[in-house]
């Protein structure tokens, strides 16, 4: 089997829009899991994220000849892939999404339980009951909330990739995470007072 090697993502995305079969392949490979981890947390669920991982890769690969390399490729995915959890999101109709606990690798938040001994059984509980009023909120936060507060203080994205992956301006999205983090503080306000 021939295989080629790029040396850079530039090179790569180039071949991938030009029709190399590789090229797509290793495009699929580098940004399935980051995809897939996105589409989690957005969507909360297992199978909605799958779906989301399916439905935004068949949406990159027909959209991938109309990249222009003016933003970076990952701003271009995480776009497509908020669209797909909003069309998902909008043709579904839901309001209740799966729990928070499961957001990045269920395996090391299982793993950390085991590491980390609360002192008390009242610490505990407090902590179980703030992770799920925490699940709440988040559930609660709108979809356009969500995917900016998502995107910024769970993925760790720049304001200015935020906004250019949500395609509004960046005060636009700002604002977004600025509300997503008032709900959230006003929601759990009783919970974190000594």
């Amino acid at each position: 089997m021939n295989t080629k090697t790029f040396e850079t993502e530039n090179q790569l995305i180039r071949a991938a829009q030009a029709g190399d079969q590789q090229a797509l392949r290793e495009l699929v490979e580098q940004y399935s899991d980051t995809v897939y981890k996105f589409a989690f947390k957005v969507c909360r669920s297992e199978d909605d994220a799958e779906d989301t991982l399916q439905d935004a890769f068949l949406n990159i690969l027909k959209a991938l000849k109309t990249f222009n390399h003016r933003s970076n490729f990952s701003t271009w995915v995480y776009r497509i892939v908020s669209n797909s959890c909003l069309m998902k999101w909008r043709k579904e109709k839901r309001e209740r999404w799966e729990s928070f606990e499961r957001l990045d690798n269920p395996e090391e938040r299982i793993q950390d339980s085991y590491t980390h001994w609360p002192d008390s059984p009242a610490e505990a509980l407090l902590s179980n009951e703030l992770q799920e009023k925490m699940d709440e909120a988040i559930l609660d936060l709108p979809p356009i909330y969500r995917l900016a507060f998502v995107m910024k203080d769970l993925e760790g994205l720049k304001m200015e990739q935020v906004a250019q992956a949500l395609e509004i301006s960046l005060p636009a999205a700002k604002a977004r995470l600025r509300r997503a983090r008032l709900f959230l503080r006003d929601r759990l306000e009783p919970y974190v007072q000594s």
